[in-house]
């Protein structure tokens, strides 16, 4: 029964890997220009606050901040792909290791810089 389900699995993952996740990947990248120029045309906040909400908008998306000047917040996450994890179970099992050594210790992490 379990070779059965892996035998669908790694289609249906193959799938939603090429037409589903990996196509919304620049509007998710979109998502942090729009607030740095949304930010950036706001003449209300002072250089602290926008440095303030930045941080805040990079914590709440689950971002580590590795740096902070006067004018420059740095954030890192590594992006765990499911459907890449589910290729992995679907080729037995084997793939699902090597995808875990791959994030764990080759993925660079997405980096995110807000400048003032």
């Amino acid at each position: 029964m379990s070779q059965v389900t892996m035998l669908f699995l790694f289609p249906i993952a193959m799938y939603f890997y090429f037409f589903k996740e990996r196509p919304n990947r620049p509007a998710y990248y979109k998502v942090f220009d729009d607030f740095q120029k949304q930010m950036d045309k706001d003449e209300k906040l002072s250089k602290s606050q926008k440095l303030q909400l930045f941080k805040e908008m990079l914590l709440k998306n689950d971002y580590k901040i590795v740096g902070q000047t006067d004018s420059t917040v740095t954030g890192e996450k590594r992006i765990f792909s499911m459907s890449l994890f589910m290729v992995g179970v679907g080729a037995y099992f084997m793939g699902a290791v090597v995808y875990l050594i791959y994030f764990f210790f080759i993925q660079k992490p997405h980096v995110v810089e807000f400048h003032l």
